[in-house]
């Protein structure tokens, strides 16, 4: 609350302000408030002060300059004669807490110090201090006075009054202190304190000066040998360029003493726009190699064979289909933030956390699967795939790289956990490049190829091996909806597997019912309508979720649900962590487990480290996994984090991990 709006709010409930003026000192119902010197004359040879003494009676309080979740600090106008004010010292500051709002300020007693620099010595100091102060306890109280003070010039010089050297004020921090910003999340700025080794502490607190910025609650401080991990709860989390926000840092050592620091923070060393933006280019490029998109990609790539391509319309489809996959990507990118920015906790794959979407995708793979086996045939048709009059289509080929993005969706790769989880810390301009940069990734093998199709002349001429290939490509499909219909499994209950089996045993009637009709443009029209009457059908689907599953073997026994107080207290006791962050719908994630995280040697070293072993499962929506990914910077799956035995550092592991990559952690832990 500002002071203006506090002034306000008092006039409106009938308590008055106070207004006072007149002398060096003022004597009000809650205190008394000083204006003194440091000395009882002036003389440039020593150092000349000014003092606001302010004595509060218990329970009441006056602000910081950063007053906190509500009030407002003092504000002060000089009029000096003979002198200049030339800098101003506040004591260091505490945490009030006041039904639920964390104030900062002071209470019982404290000084302010204005240094003076006198001018001619034959002339006293004079000084008149218009004061707007707010003094509170629950309810807050403005007091506007005038104070003044005369100061003659002294030819004997002489220590400063005691009270000056009473209350401890911030020193600017030596260079030796570091403070870096390491990433964000929605809501916290995650920074490393580095301090010189020779300093230990027992205690520290951080005190922005920003309250606009950051909250004034207690930031949460995890101490690892001469650094801490400082994660600053923001107040603005619109903001992306903290550095030089400045804080007052609050050190205590073991013998009690302790001192105060101002320093800002670092200009983050951030992982470069551009090494993201490779990282984003490369997991897209690898997309095209999953099962859920290398048959769309195939058939259209193999609808360039034939000597009488026109290359003008080659490469203008080539750019057509990378317009409607990067587009598609950018639609998906600015769904997540608008979704994330009314306070949603999502990251990639949210989509499949909808038992409902994940059935759709599994129709819509059945379909193109039919469409591949040659089932039915559509002019414009369904996958926008195959035939080259389709092929030359521009609508055709921006449809095509906007399904390549839906079929995509349900698919992780390597790199793209590092792309999207780095573009957290970003503004959103940013983000939607990442975003833009995984669509061009994608959309890279069909566009080069679109300006070198003779890059294709290693492959026999056109005949009758497309069409078998073409069939042949159907079954990765079916292989997918297979997936799908495991990762509603874990969602759903078996009804909701049965009715949408039923809707597949509809679709397939439908198209036998389809090839009785003669008419051509009437069959074509009757497909079409199959289609969109199959989604309708599905947004029926038995959407009860459910039942806990019983694990299948001992191996996965010891994995406990993840906890977020368990691991930390674990971590705390000094024992090693380790904890999958994973889904059912993460085809990474399964082949992680299958290959590596569940085979008997693997657990085996996790049983003879005493690993503490944690299942992060991501399947449904779960905010607090999605808020534990965020706090690793990241936003998708796979992620696979490690804590070594009394280590509080998370140590990050590879999206594709290998038995080698696990077992090499405890090989470094054991050395000597």
């Amino acid at each position: 609350m500002t002071f203006l709006m506090s002034f306000l709010l008092l006039i409106c409930i009938g308590v008055s302000p106070a207004f006072a003026a007149g002398s060096s000192s003022f004597k009000f119902p809650q205190g008394t408030l000083e204006l003194i010197s440091s000395h009882a004359g002036w003389n440039p040879a020593q150092k000349n002060s000014l003092g606001l003494h302010f004595k509060m009676n218990e329970h009441w309080h006056i602000y910081w300059k950063n007053s906190g979740d509500s009030g407002a600090a003092p504000k002060w106008k000089w009029t000096v004669e003979n002198a200049k004010i030339t800098g101003e010292q506040w004591p260091l500051p505490e945490r009030i807490n006041i039904e639920g709002l964390t104030n900062l300020g002071y209470s019982h007693e404290s000084l302010f110090i204005f240094d003076l620099a006198p001018q001619d010595p034959a002339k006293p100091i004079s000084v008149v201090l218009n004061l707007e102060f707010l003094i509170c306890k629950v309810e807050c109280i403005p007091y506007f006075t005038e104070l003044r003070k005369e100061i003659p010039f002294a030819a004997q010089t002489g220590p400063p009054a005691a009270i000056f050297s009473t209350f401890i004020y911030p020193e600017n921090a030596p260079s030796s202190f570091r403070w870096s910003v390491d990433g964000r999340t929605d809501q916290i700025l995650k920074t490393t304190l580095s301090l010189p080794a020779e300093i230990q502490l027992k205690n520290l607190e951080v005190f922005p000066e920003d309250g606009e910025t950051f909250k004034s609650s207690v930031p949460a401080l995890e101490p690892q040998g001469s650094q801490y991990l400082i994660q600053l709860p923001l107040q603005d989390t619109s903001k992306t360029d903290f550095a030089g926000s400045r804080f007052l840092l609050v050190t205590e050592d073991s013998a009690g003493n302790k001192k105060g620091y101002e320093m800002a923070l670092e200009k983050a060393a951030p992982t470069a726009l551009a090494a993201i933006l490779i990282w984003a280019l490369l997991g897209g490029f690898i997309l095209n190699f999953m099962p859920c998109v290398f048959p769309v990609l195939s058939i259209k790539v193999l609808s360039f064979l034939g000597p009488d391509q026109d290359k003008q319309k080659l490469r203008t489809s080539g750019l057509y289909y990378t317009m409607g996959v990067m587009c598609s990507f950018l639609a998906l990118g600015g769904l997540l933030l608008a979704l994330r920015a009314g306070g949603e906790q999502i990251g990639w794959g949210f989509q499949l956390q909808s038992p409902l979407i994940a059935a759709a995708i599994a129709l819509l793979f059945f379909w193109l699967g039919l469409n591949f086996l040659g089932t039915f045939e559509i002019g414009q048709s369904l996958s926008y795939l195959g035939a080259k009059k389709t092929s030359q289509s521009l609508w055709g080929s921006f449809m095509t790289g906007v399904l390549a993005t839906v079929v995509a969706t349900p698919c992780t790769a390597p790199f793209m956990g590092a792309a999207l989880g780095a573009s957290l810390a970003m503004p959103a301009m940013n983000t939607l490049m990442v975003f833009a940069g995984l669509g061009l990734g994608m959309a890279l093998p069909f566009l080069i190829l679109s300006y070198a199709p003779q890059a294709l002349k290693f492959l026999p001429k056109p005949g009758m091996w497309m069409q078998k290939l073409k069939e042949f490509l159907a079954f990765p499909l079916f292989a997918t909806v297979l997936w799908l219909m495991w990762v509603l499994s874990h969602q759903v209950v078996v009804d909701s597997l049965l009715y949408l089996l039923g809707v597949f045993l509809l679709v397939a009637l439908w198209i036998w019912f389809v090839h009785t009709i003669r008419h051509e443009k009437l069959r074509q029209l009757m497909l079409l309508a199959g289609f969109v009457l199959s989604f309708v059908i599905l947004s029926f689907l038995p959407r009860d979720p459910a039942s806990a599953s019983t694990p299948s073997s001992a191996a996965v026994d010891v994995w406990k649900p993840f906890s977020v107080e368990q691991v930390q207290k674990d971590v705390d006791e000094g024992k090693a962590v380790f904890i999958d962050f994973t889904a059912a719908w993460c085809i990474t994630c399964q082949v992680n487990k299958k290959l590596v995280l569940h085979t008997t040697d693997i657990q085996k070293a996790f049983t003879e480290n005493n690993v503490q072993l944690y299942k992060a499962d991501w399947t449904d929506k779960d905010p607090k996994i999605t808020e534990a990914l965020a706090q690793d910077g990241r936003n998708s799956l796979p992620l696979y984090v490690y804590y070594q035995a009394g280590s509080r550092k998370a140590l990050l592991l590879p999206e594709i991990l290998t038995k080698s990559i696990v077992l090499e952690l405890f090989n470094k832990e054991n050395e000597p």
